[in-house]
Order: structure tokens, then sequence, then C-alpha cells
């Protein structure tokens, strides 16, 4: 009975899948994931799952409407910029089948 009293306290949960970190907010749902910066742990950043970055434009913006460049360092900035949202878009997917996951099993636990 007691430590149902602690873990309530306690409103962040911090949990792992080996590849990466994650906290999780009892209060809200709401589930945010380590963003590695490649330097110190202490350098790392949380972000909020579901909130888009700036590296997804909004449709009809001013970077979709202005023409494909012809350099290759462009073409190159591109497809890194390619990348990098397919891996954002994993690790966003990733995430919300964790809170899922994680939301079932508390519904499921009362």
């Amino acid at each position: 009975m007691l430590s149902c009293g602690v873990l309530n306290a306690q409103p962040w949960v911090m949990f792992n899948d080996m590849d990466d970190t994650y906290l999780y907010d009892q209060a809200s749902g709401q589930v945010y994931i380590r963003i590695k910066k490649g330097g110190k742990n202490y350098e790392d950043t949380f972000v909020k799952m579901g909130v888009q970055d700036s590296i997804h434009s909004k449709p009809g913006s001013k970077a979709q409407k202005t023409s494909q460049p012809q350099n290759q360092n462009a073409k190159d900035s591109t497809n890194s910029q390619s990348d990098a949202q397919k891996e954002q878009q994993e690790l966003i997917k990733k995430a919300q089948e964790l809170q899922r996951s994680i939301q079932g099993s508390i519904f499921n636990a009362e």
C-alpha cells in the first residue's frame, strides 16, 4: 500500500529499450525521448513525442516552392535531411508504440 503511494508521488518515470531513453509523465501521459547531441550525457535533450521538428516543412511553404538546386552539395544536404526525417519518424513511431503499451499496462493494472 505504501509503495503505491510512493509511485503516485513520482510523476516522472524514466525507462529505456536498449537503444533510446524515454521519460514518461504519469500526470499527463506524455512521452519524451532523449535526443543525443553527440557529446556528454548532460548535453542531451528530451523532446516531447508527437511534436514535429522544424525539418518537417508545411505544405505550400517557401521551401517546397523553390526550384531544385543543381549542385551536388545541395543534393547531399537534401539526402541527409531526408534521412533525418526518416529517422525521426521511426523514433516517433517507436515512442508512440511504447506510450500505448505503457498506457495499456496502467489501465489494465487498475
